[in-house]
């Protein structure tokens, strides 16, 4: 029997093929028969078959060995799998991908590293639990990337979060360029880049004025730019009624949250006015 890629996969049951596709970022269903599996490997171009008798249990290389008319004698997963490459030939290799093509597919589960968006945030994949039972979900454990919650954990259940998927932007290139974009467009990107780039190194730099979603005075900037230039923000604002005291104090506690250098806030203030605390924060 002629060796091939398929011919291997064959060898596999339904749930194995799928941890494959997990491990090589293959998006392979669990309810899918078994053909249309061992289609969608074979035609990926992220399995080949040297990368595939690497990942294979002793056992599964034996039945590999056994199906091709190859001796199975062998104790050892690496002469097994060198029989198996032996009569396949020479290892064949990955074909690049270009940055203007590619096509797009959607992983069944991502892999640590990935960036993914879950629930309108981008956050980056540091854990990935399989799960136990093919009906049980993976536990994908993530970091937020957004600046606005930077460093924020979040544990979910991938397979039942809605929206989640994989940032691939190698899968897509760049699409084809028909014209360029108009100076003062540009301009808008480039600013936008420049202020999601701002950290806790830029004393100069605010975030929170943008984010606050009403019209800002010029001197309600000037307890924010203290706050910062101070190596721990302590400060009394005794502006006069109507100045805008919450205000500025909002614009402080938002940068410092920002910035990752508090973790919660607690708002002491007369219960006469807790009630516009609570609407302007």
């Amino acid at each position: 029997m002629e060796t091939t890629l398929q011919s291997v996969l064959e060898v596999l049951p339904k749930a194995r093929l799928v941890e494959l596709g997990r491990h090589f970022g293959v998006g392979v269903e669990s309810d899918a028969t078994k053909e249309a599996q061992l289609t969608r490997l074979a035609e990926s171009r992220q399995v080949r078959l040297p990368q595939l008798v690497s990942w294979m249990g002793r056992d599964e290389l034996r039945r590999a060995c056994q199906k091709h008319g190859l001796p199975a004698t062998d104790r050892a997963r690496p002469a097994l799998a060198k029989r198996i490459l032996d009569a396949y030939g020479a290892p064949d290799s990955i074909p690049p991908v270009g940055i203007f093509g590619g096509t797009d597919f959607k992983r069944h589960a991502p892999l640590v590293g990935d960036i993914v968006q879950v629930r309108q945030r981008q956050y980056l994949v540091e854990g990935v639990v399989p799960p136990p039972k093919l009906e049980d979900a993976t536990i994908v454990q993530m970091v937020c990337l957004d600046d606005d919650a930077q460093g924020r954990k979040l544990q979910v259940l991938w397979e039942l979060e809605l929206g989640a998927r994989v940032i691939q932007p190698e899968r897509t290139g760049l699409g084809e360029i028909r014209a360029l974009d108009p100076p003062r467009h540009f301009a808008a990107y480039l600013h936008a880049l420049r202020w999601n780039s701002v950290t806790a190194t830029r004393s100069d730099v605010f975030q929170s004025p943008f984010r606050a979603g009403i019209k800002l005075l010029n001197h309600q900037l000037t307890p924010l730019k203290k706050a910062l230039e101070l190596p721990r923000a302590n400060l009394f604002i005794a502006d006069d009624v109507g100045l805008g005291k919450t205000i500025e104090a909002g614009l402080i506690l938002q940068e410092l949250e920002l910035r990752q250098q508090v973790e919660f806030v607690l708002i002491i203030c007369p219960a006469s006015i807790s009630l516009q605390w609570r609407r302007e924060m």
